[in-house]
């Protein structure tokens, strides 16, 4: 005959109130039924488990080495139930972001905010890589979520729209051209250049802008970040093209902005990977984000 839990359960509380009247109390069942499962874990385990002893039932020297494993089992139940709790509630889990430098101090922290709001306990790691297609890739990889602007070249990365803006010119505020209403590529024209790094989708499409205008630049100095750009900008090195809703949480003071033409679109999304599929706290974080950020898609 196969111990049941029910059997267990009367048995330990039948050693701890020592007699079948508490027991059954404890357990809210009948006297009878408290007998019978004493009397068919007895079969099941082959020996005598309870003796008389007065008005109380005293546990065997078989008993008392059966309650010791029975102790050990229910600890390590607990332990199971405690495990189960801790994954419901998120606890020790880690969600893994990465984002280009132009998102990672602007967009990133936001997302974050946001979602410990609703997962205190959840841990976020955001990793920093410097160009939008190294960012898909290590989403393929081993990232659960990238903050970039989608190359658009891989069938295997699904996205999220953010937020879209469009290009200006960055001038120092004492430039000459800091209080025109509009600026194109001609306007800059042999204007010193401060430029993204190769591998940024931005600096692709501002220099087809300038390379369809027939303009060139003097391009001496170049960084990876918007927030770099607009420093150097800052201090008159030169002038630049960012995104107007990149960066501007360090925005410089010694800058202004005027409108680009052509017009130059940018969106920022979340990017993640159609090859596997998602675990619950990574779809609690793309609901979030669904929630918090209409796709103008949808």
């Amino acid at each position: 005959m196969k111990i049941t839990f029910r059997q267990i359960d009367a048995f330990q509380t039948l050693i701890t109130s020592g007699t079948v009247t508490k027991s059954a109390s404890l357990l809210g069942i009948s006297q009878p039924a408290v007998s019978r499962l004493i009397s068919d874990l007895e079969k099941s385990a082959g020996f005598k488990l309870f003796q008389r002893v007065g008005r109380k039932l005293e546990p065997t020297l078989e008993a008392r080495l059966l309650a010791e494993e029975v102790a050990q089992s229910m600890a390590g139940l607990k332990r199971i139930e405690q495990a189960a709790q801790n994954i419901r509630d998120f606890n020790h889990v880690k969600l893994r972001l990465v984002s280009t430098p132009s998102f990672a101090s602007t967009l990133a922290p936001l997302l974050i905010e946001k979602f410990a709001k609703r997962h205190p306990n959840v841990h976020v790691c955001l990793d920093i890589q410097s160009d939008d297609e190294r960012i898909e890739w290590m989403v393929l990889e081993n990232q659960d979520f990238g903050i970039a602007v989608s190359t658009g070249r891989n069938h295997n990365i699904a996205t999220h729209e953010l937020l879209s803006t469009e290009a200006v010119c960055l001038l120092p505020k004492a430039h000459k051209l800091a209080g025109e209403k509009n600026i194109s590529p001609k306007d800059l024209a042999g204007e010193n250049f401060v430029s993204y790094f190769e591998g940024s989708i931005f600096k692709s499409d501002i220099d087809k802008a300038f390379n369809v205008a027939g303009v060139n630049r003097l391009t001496h100095y170049e960084s990876k970040t918007t927030a770099a750009i607009i420093g150097m900008v800052g201090a008159g090195l030169g002038v630049s093209i960012i995104g107007s809703g990149f960066g501007a949480g360090s925005f410089d003071p010694r800058c202004v902005t005027v409108p680009f033409t052509p017009a130059i679109c940018y969106k920022a999304e979340v990017l993640w990977s159609t090859q596997r599929s998602l675990s619950a706290i990574q779809n609690e974080f793309l609901s979030m984000v669904k929630e918090e950020y209409s796709d103008s898609k949808s």
